[in-house]
């Protein structure tokens, strides 16, 4: 499995408990373990638009996911955790598994 595979799979386990932690209206513990990730999500990011210019026919929309990722950030500064933890779950984290879907073995 590629790198940038495991990557996209990794952080997706990583914000689906996240996520979980923000509905269950654990905050402190949501944002310790957000904070946590933050990098990773960079990185991953990093990694898929790495990707998608050594293979240009890779389908990656930067700009949706800069929209999704400011989206969830300015929720956080809002404090509207479960907007933030939706933003997380039903749109950054299904654009990483169609991305992830798209990667090559």
């Amino acid at each position: 499995m590629s790198a940038v595979r495991d990557k996209v799979i990794h952080t997706v386990e990583n914000i689906d408990e996240v996520v979980e932690l923000f509905y269950q209206q654990k905050i402190s513990e949501a944002l310790d373990q957000f904070m946590d990730i933050l990098a990773e999500i960079t990185e991953t990011v990093d990694a898929l638009f790495v990707y998608k210019e050594e293979n240009k026919d890779f389908s990656l929309d930067r700009e949706k996911i800069t929209e999704m990722l400011t989206e969830a950030m300015n929720a956080l500064e809002e404090k509207d955790y479960v907007l933030m933890a939706d933003v997380l779950q039903y749109d950054f984290r299904e654009y990483l598994e169609e991305l992830e879907e798209g990667l090559e073995e």
